[in-house]
């Protein structure tokens, strides 16, 4: 651990200033609540009861918890890297490296469940303001095959 806080006290220091661009990508980064909370409110509302709440308190805690251990890490250990860097400090490399992969692991998964949520959104959004069948539009595919002229055609709305 000494080893590592001397590499960090002789790296360069990055400007500490955010603009609004960098804040507002920041902002739109957090939105992977709504992927997760979108999800898990339709199967709290189609399997589970009132004690969803304590489920969801638990959970808070947990992440309280977890919140308050990255803030204390990063005073003590000013570099980027995060969690695989505390984990290189305390535990080694090669645990540091598989925390490092599932963490990459956990941002896709973060990211697909935004990207459902996000589309039915959209679905949603343009079946209220168009008539329109966007999940009709989207899975077919706009050129077929007509065996019965041997040509392609178009689709077109019907």
């Amino acid at each position: 651990m000494d080893v590592l806080q001397a590499e960090i006290a002789t790296q360069n220091e990055l400007r500490r200033d955010l603009n609004w661009i960098q804040l507002l990508a920041i902002g739109l980064g957090s939105i992977i609540g709504a992927g997760i909370f979108v999800l898990s409110g339709q199967a709290a509302a189609q399997y589970s009861g009132p004690s969803i709440i304590i489920s969801f308190v638990i959970t808070g805690v947990i992440a309280l918890l977890a919140s308050l251990s990255y803030s204390e890490l990063g005073a003590m250990m000013p570099s980027s890297g995060s969690v695989y860097t505390y984990t290189y400090a305390a535990l080694g490399e090669y645990l540091a490296w598989f925390i490092g992969w599932n963490t990459g692991l956990l941002y896709l998964f973060g990211i697909l469940t935004v990207t459902v949520a996000w589309g039915k959104y959209v679905v949603l959004f343009v079946d209220i303001v168009s008539d329109y069948n966007v999940a009709s539009m989207i899975v077919q595919a706009p050129v077929a095959w007509n065996e019965d002229a041997e040509r392609f055609y178009v689709l077109t709305k019907t």
